[in-house]
């Protein structure tokens, strides 16, 4: 008899798929097939996910539904299979497969219990079950124990104990399995401690990798704080400590009430929701929310664009939320549990620690120790009383080392509807936020505790605003929620002293001020703008003066914040777009500055918004380049533009003394000759050792007899790479077209003309992910890339390619042109902004070199896929680009290219 497996699986319903897997086993079995059976269960479980993902939007119904339909095909497999041993074995569910909750591409985890006398037959039962499963596609774990193993197995490993505490019966022997359960139930109750302590060390454990934060701006749904796992910690310590799961153990409200039971059901609903698409989407088991993923998962949950809100930023806003409330259940839960454990214990009442006894309210705070956390002493008075919710954080503040009584964060999220605006205008209220800021251990602990209970954001709304929101790009690494608060943790730091190596004039600035709680508030509220529909600089200024003076500043003090928060990026943005060797630079930023106040309070917030905003935001040339601006700027304000003037001509004549001490071994005649090439601007652009460096590069070209020559030197993580050659129109084009054919990306680039007409260009070029350059290889390609430019106009355009992983091109970044006629008395400057990509400078340098302008200094800056470079513009004769009609060209030129980067 020919046996043939079914001829369609796909079509199959869960009443044949029996009949279906039998009669593929038979087929596999008699050599009439190769993997029937498994190809069957491949296409059973394909229609399941297709099927269940067309008909099913919430991700906790999916996770149901798809438990569900592969409960039917295990134990069809089951039931299909040999059958002599079917009373001795026991098929269970575990993991996330036990609890029922399977996205589309999750592990299948099966637990076998089987009685010690079936040992030696239970081999081949296994295979029949687990090869087609294997072959259908699915990742699979299993485990095969008798009761008493499983159980001493769970003694000795904790996954194997986590696991098995969601093991949930399929088929088989039941009473192997009540077997196994009774045992494991006596093992739990007598290790609660143990394992709570395990599961929230793992938890830590598992932040710490994913860099300690729920905020990434692109999270792991999974294994990140806030995240799935987070929440299966709360259900596991639960559910161990009191056998039941949370949902259903209505009699412990004492540790976790239905309204906490119902904020997990919720919050778990809207993570599986998004992990549910997540998995369709990519086809895989993924569970990283990149950028690429947020727009189509935000709108197949229905989320839409509002006017200062994208429906991609609508659903990270809620899901950061989400997680801010994980935090808060997780702190509770843990809390809990450990009062039910201490009081059990004898213990003597302890009187509130003489330091936590007074603050800057009037009368003894309403506060107690009760079983050595802080709680309120009545907490009557504290729901009527909005002060003593500000004064319960304020004494965490002092000593953070007594944690919060649960109840006492209870009190102060449901009491959340009394910070009303007398509330927030209260002056004694603004001096404990202000020593809760400038006088607490940690700060930033406090504030995201805050932050979580929702205090924070009720008292001062335009931070509540922002809690979540994210600025949709590659820049920033966290929420602005996130970064103010890290920002702010700096600022501590500054204050306390504790950074006066690595910012020295800004610990100057912080200590030596009159009141430092300005640049505290300032650090803030710097982000402010995030909150507005309107996002000007006038509406910020107005919004951050009037929250400054409710938290205790004075009128001069809460305009000073207002004017520096709502322009914060002025001081980076100067420095990074402008040729701060002119004191025209420097002179126009310190007019448009104003006040030697308001340039300390700039460079105060830009030092900590520049450390915590992005991976490359701060290094060595972006703080040379503030103090260089900061240093100028100060000047101007002290004793004037001369002054300004006299310093910069004091440097070239300083770097040229330099460089000549350094020319160890040249004759003087040759020397003076070298040094004669180089005017005084370029003295003043250059460092002495990048002189003597040219120096020798160009004295061994020349003794080489060779036009054009190249050094390519490792600096701070990037590679400098200074190119002589004989200067000719287009050079800049031809050079950075090289750098971007080796597929690295230019940061800086100084060119420079000496008195003979040699060009020296000085390209700062770092990799396209920013990791140090570290590969010779790489540096030699790129020389001889370099080399090549130099020596000859190439007669083919560079192969521009994106490298794997570049992410860029799924954002839209508005390309636009400045032209700054006023920037420069030497040249014109044209800045051009647009999505960045593989060889945008080499486009935009060419264009330039087409219209005939001459670039005498490029300023490249990068923030994430935004690219904005400022070219120094002057015409074929030396002197500024001031033609109207050449102009209008090259903008209209520039914004083709720019455009076509934006299409791309």
């Amino acid at each position: 008899m020919t046996i043939k497996p079914s001829a369609d699986p796909s079509t199959l319903t869960s009443e044949t798929l029996e009949e279906a897997i039998t009669a593929a086993m038979l087929a596999d079995r008699a050599g009439q097939a190769h993997g029937a059976t498994g190809k069957v269960l491949k296409n059973a479980i394909t229609d399941l996910r297709t099927k269940t993902m067309r008909n099913a939007v919430r991700g906790d119904r999916i996770a149901r539904k798809l438990s569900r339909g592969v409960d039917a095909i295990v134990r069809a497999l089951v039931h299909s299979g040999d059958d002599t041993i079917s009373n001795d074995i026991a098929v269970c569910a575990v993991g996330g497969y036990g609890r029922s909750e399977l996205a589309p591409y999750s592990d299948i985890d099966l637990l076998f219990l089987h009685r010690p006398q079936v040992e030696t037959q239970l081999r081949d039962t296994l295979n029949q079950l687990l090869y087609p499963l294997w072959d259908s596609g699915v990742k699979l774990g299993y485990a095969a124990h008798t009761p008493k193993s499983a159980v001493d197995f769970c003694k000795e490993d904790i996954v194997a104990r986590t696991a098995f505490l969601d093991a949930r019966f399929l088929c088989g022997a039941r009473e192997i399995y009540d077997e196994f359960h009774v045992g494991y139930d006596k093992l739990r109750k007598r290790t609660i401690p143990e394992f709570v302590t395990a599961k929230l060390e793992e938890q830590n454990e598992r932040q710490a990798k994913q860099f300690e934060t729920r905020y990434l701006v692109e999270p792991d749904l999974k294994e990140g704080k806030g995240g799935l796992r987070d929440l299966q910690t709360i259900r596991w310590i639960y559910k161990y400590a009191y056998g039941d799961a949370v949902q259903t153990n209505a009699a412990m409200d004492k540790v976790m009430g239905a309204a906490e039971r119902q904020a997990i059901v919720k919050a778990e609903r809207f993570l599986w929701s998004v992990r549910a698409h997540l998995h369709d989407m990519r086809g895989r088991a993924d569970e990283k929310l990149s950028f690429d993923v947020q727009p189509e998962i935000a709108a197949r949950l229905n989320y839409a664009d509002r006017k200062n809100m994208t429906a991609a930023e609508r659903l990270m806003k809620h899901y950061f939320v989400n997680a801010v409330e994980v935090g808060r259940l997780t702190r509770v839960l843990c809390a809990r549990l450990e009062e039910e454990r201490t009081k059990r214990l004898p213990r003597l009442p302890k009187m509130l620690p003489r330091a936590l006894q007074q603050d800057e309210a009037p009368g003894r705070p309403n506060l107690r120790i009760r079983n050595g956390r802080l709680d309120f002493e009545n907490p009557s008075r504290a729901r009527s009383a909005p002060r003593d919710m500000f004064r319960l954080f304020r004494a965490y503040g002092k000593q953070p080392k007594i944690d919060f009584h649960p109840d006492a964060l209870a009190i102060v999220t449901e009491q959340l509807s009394s910070v009303t605006l007398a509330v927030r205008r209260d002056p004694i209220i603004a001096k404990l936020f202000s020593g809760i800021l400038t006088d607490s251990v940690d700060p930033v602990r406090v504030l995201r505790i805050m932050t979580e209970t929702g205090l924070l954001g009720k008292y001062i709304p335009t931070f509540g605003l922002i809690v979540g929101r994210i600025d949709y790009g590659l820049y920033r690494r966290f929420t602005l929620d996130e970064h103010v608060l890290r920002c702010v943790g700096l600022i501590s730091d500054i204050y306390r002293n504790k950074l006066d190596i690595d910012h020295p004039i800004a610990t100057q600035i912080v200590r030596n001020a009159e009141n430092p709680m300005v640049f505290f508030i300032g650090v803030l509220l710097h982000e402010a703008r995030w909150s507005l529909k309107e996002k000007s600089v006038t509406a910020c200024e107005k919004l951050v003066t009037r929250v400054s003076k409710r938290l205790g500043m004075s009128d001069d003090e809460a305009s000073l914040i207002g004017w520096a928060a709502a322009r914060h990026l002025m001081l980076v943005r100067t420095a990074e777009r402008r040729n701060l060797t002119e004191s025209h630079a420097i002179s126009a930023f310190a007019q448009s500055v104003g006040t030697r106040e308001r340039l300390d309070m700039m460079l105060v917030i830009s030092v900590c918004h520049l450390r915590v905003v992005g991976v490359q935001s701060w290094d060595e040339m972006t703080k040379r380049r503030l103090s260089e601006l900061y240093d100028g700027a100060a000047l101007w304000f002290e004793h004037g533009e001369k002054a300004l003037e006299q310093k910069l001509d004091d440097r070239s004549v300083l770097v040229r003394r330099e460089a000549d001490a350094r020319l160890v071994g040249w004759p003087e005649r040759d020397k003076k000759a070298f040094l004669e090439r180089l005017d005084d601007s370029m003295m003043r652009m250059l460092d002495p050792e990048i002189i003597v460096r040219f120096a020798m590069l160009a004295r061994a070209a020349e003794r080489d007899a060779a036009n054009s020559a190249v050094v390519a030197t490792p600096r701070d993580g990037d590679l400098e790479a200074i190119v002589y050659t004989d200067d000719r129109p287009g050079l800049l084009a031809d050079l950075a077209g090289a750098v971007a054919s080796t597929g690295m990306s230019v940061r800086t680039v100084q060119a420079l003309t000496t008195a003979d007409g040699k060009a020296i260009d000085i390209f700062i070029i770092q990799s396209p992910d920013g990791v140090p350059v570290e590969d010779i290889e790489q540096t030699r390609r790129l020389h001889g890339a370099l080399l090549k430019a130099a020596s000859t106009h190439p007669e083919q355009p560079p192969k521009l390619r994106r490298r794997m992983g570049d992410r860029r091109q799924i954002f839209t970044v508005e390309p636009g042109v400045r032209i700054e006629p006023d920037a420069s008395e030497e040249a014109t400057v044209i800045e051009a902004e647009g999505l960045d990509r593989p060889g945008l400078l080499y486009e935009l340098t060419g264009a330039l070199a087409d219209a005939g302008a001459i670039i005498i200094s490029s300023h490249i800056s990068t923030y994430g896929e935004r690219a904005v470079d400022a070219f120094y513009l002057q015409d074929r004769s030396g002197k500024k680009l001031t033609d109207p009609e050449t102009l209008a060209h090259i903008e209209k030129t520039l914004f083709e290219v720019l455009t076509a980067s934006s299409e791309a």
